[in-house]
């Protein structure tokens, strides 16, 4: 699991130096519609997307280490500032470093967006609520402890991330967001690399 871990965070990290450098040939050759250094986000009004990502989740409220994970987010930008979201995510075992217990967590949530307007990239902020799957699995139970059991519960979530154009229909996106359930799930930070673009403008 740990290996899997690293092989996201390369990920990850692939994505953001993807970010820093500037789609320079993209922005150049596409004719200039507006001044060269309006500020505003790169939401576009009444625009449809799909971004699918590769997550690692670290900081599980019980601190036993973090898990490779997937997922896919819908989005509906209603504004160039205000979204809406509709988000489908899967760790694999939130509770990595426990060797004799494992965690998987499917969550789904509607999520608030709003962009800032900001040149050349766009930062975001991100609220959400929904609910999550928790599945368990314990290797060598002992007979004395408790274990919570597996469920369905109420989760939010919070954090924001940036967004920057690779190409005239790709941006690349991180996001981070830390995921709260009302109940027994373990909570824990989550940060993805993925690859949004518009399927409908």
């Amino acid at each position: 699991m740990r290996s899997c871990v690293r092989i996201c965070s390369v990920f990850i990290l692939v994505i953001a130096a993807v970010t820093i450098h500037p789609a320079a040939a993209w922005a150049q050759s596409a004719p200039s519609t507006q001044p060269a250094q309006t500020t505003q986000s790169l939401a576009e009004p009444n625009t449809l997307t799909l971004t699918p990502f590769l997550s690692t989740s670290f900081g599980t409220s019980q601190d036993l280490g973090g898990s490779f994970g997937l997922g896919v987010a819908v989005g509906y930008d209603w504004t160039r500032n205000i979204g809406f979201e509709g988000e489908i995510g899967h760790v694999f075992d939130v509770l990595g470093n426990d060797a004799n217990q494992d965690v998987s967590i499917t969550n789904y949530s509607a999520n608030g967006v709003y962009h800032f307007d900001v040149s050349r990239f766009t930062p975001y902020a991100t609220f959400g609520l929904g609910v999550e799957h928790v599945s368990r699995s314990v290797k060598n139970p002992d007979v004395l402890a408790i274990y919570a059991p597996s469920g369905t519960e109420v989760a939010y979530n919070f954090g924001g991330g940036v967004k920057y154009p690779v190409s005239e229909r790709f941006l690349a996106r991180a996001d981070l967001r830390r995921f709260q359930s009302t109940d027994l799930s373990p909570d824990y930070w989550r940060l993805y690399g993925g690859l949004t673009f518009w399927v409908k403008r």
